[in-house]
């Protein structure tokens, strides 16, 4: 097995990162390079270079060969073209467990610092699943499972700012539209700090007299408990009448896809409460507060599709549920036992509509549930906040730091 050294790290961190965070300034939003063309052509000739050590000593050669390539095409069409790089990305492999990966491309990272676009980055990280899946991967065996699970040990600023944790196939700047996703990497150990710096400071405000199991969780416990959210929230997007992986083109509409996102979720929730799988209690909080409280805290929270999911699961709680409850005087209250009962009322409801067969009477029904508490908004908005979600600007008011992912 492949292991990471230090003298790789150091490398990525003082070579490959300071060439990539000056390609990005000199970058447009979809790729292509609009100034500096020059300087920017030396930067990438001595970006080859330098990955192809990393590329060689993990034994993904023919990547760096690819990205060679796909350098050498750009340049010859002229950077200030789209760059694309199909070779690099085909001729990746992702990790095996305990094994480190390195890719560099230009790449979407959602969630990241930067405004959405094809920004070149670059990424050191290690595959690490935990022990601890092997007997539930056994009780709830996946039919199709392709995520896997890293530590982030370098990179560029998409990757280490802010609260970008995936890299899918189809966030590579592309020639060819990529239809199918062969892997799905998660860099789980930044969501310590994504829940402890953002998450839980604002559970902590909105819900002000609650007792949280999660505050008490340490990072590599919180790593743990991550990787099997993910691999639950996967598993279920498996299941069902209209399993995600079938149903690709209806789910991908934006109000199947809320359902489906928020079914998975509860569905997660329901069987972490019911099997007491470890950390059943901390990945409750984790599911619920960051759908309830970070999703929708976003700067662009009305044309986000997170922040969608947390709206609708916000306002259906309150208008179907007595888990979620608004006093006069008292803080808002949450009761988690009162929630799982309400979270399989609305599982029922979203597999009842599962049930239709025809795609188009599916999303049409869809979105007539979804638009129930998630009503038309203004002009370029795909909603607008929903009058039930009553802590829309108590949310919004709080501060929480900009995130750097600490790597050491």
């Amino acid at each position: 097995m492949l292991r990471v050294t230090n003298d790789l790290i150091e490398t990525v961190k003082t070579k490959i990162v300071p060439l990539v965070h000056e390609i990005q300034q000199y970058q447009h939003f979809k790729g292509q390079i609009e100034q500096n063309e020059d300087r920017a052509k030396q930067l990438l000739v001595e970006l080859v270079k330098d990955a192809k050590t990393i590329w060689q000593s993990l034994q993904l050669e023919e990547v760096g060969e690819a990205f060679e390539q796909d350098v050498s095409d750009w340049i010859s069409r002229g950077l200030n073209e789209t760059p694309y790089f199909d070779r690099t990305l085909t001729a990746y492999r992702p990790p095996n467990n305990h094994e480190t990966t390195f890719f560099l491309a230009p790449i979407v990272t959602p969630n990241g610092p930067h405004k959405k676009g094809s920004f070149f980055e670059a990424f050191l990280a290690s595959r690490e699943e935990p022990d601890m899946m092997i007997p539930i991967e056994e009780e709830l065996p996946h039919p199709q499972n392709g995520c896997q699970s890293l530590k982030l040990l370098a990179g560029s600023k998409g990757f280490t700012e802010e609260k970008c944790i995936v890299f899918f196939p189809e966030n590579v700047k592309t020639r060819e539209k990529i239809t199918s996703q062969t892997f799905a990497i998660f860099y789980f150990n930044k969501f310590y700090q994504i829940y402890n710096d953002d998450t839980l400071i604002r559970a902590r405000n909105i819900f002000e007299n609650m007792t949280f199991k999660s505050s008490d969780i340490n990072p590599e416990d919180t790593y743990e408990a991550r990787v099997l959210w993910g691999y639950l929230h996967d598993y279920y997007h498996h299941c069902g009448n209209k399993p995600f992986n079938k149903h690709i083109q209806a789910k991908m509409n934006f109000f199947a896809g809320i359902l489906e996102e928020i079914k998975v979720d509860c569905q997660t929730i329901i069987t972490l409460f019911e099997r007491k799988f470890p950390y059943w209690e901390e990945i409750i909080e984790f599911v619920l507060f960051e759908r309830l409280l970070r999703y929708p805290s976003q700067h662009n929270a009305a044309q986000n599709f997170d922040s969608g999911t947390g709206f609708f699961l916000f306002s259906w709680l309150m208008d179907n549920s007595q888990s979620i409850q608004k006093g006069q005087t008292k803080p808002l209250s949450l009761n988690l036992e009162l929630c799982i009962n309400d979270l399989k009322t609305l599982v029922a409801e979203i597999e009842d509509l599962e049930e239709i067969e025809d795609d188009l009477v599916y999303k049409k029904q869809a979105e007539q549930f979804v638009r129930h508490f998630l009503p038309p908004g203004a002009e370029g908005d795909r909603f607008s906040i929903p009058e039930q979600y009553v802590i829309y600007s108590r949310n919004a008011a709080i501060e929480t730091p900009y995130l750097v992912f600490n790597q050491d």
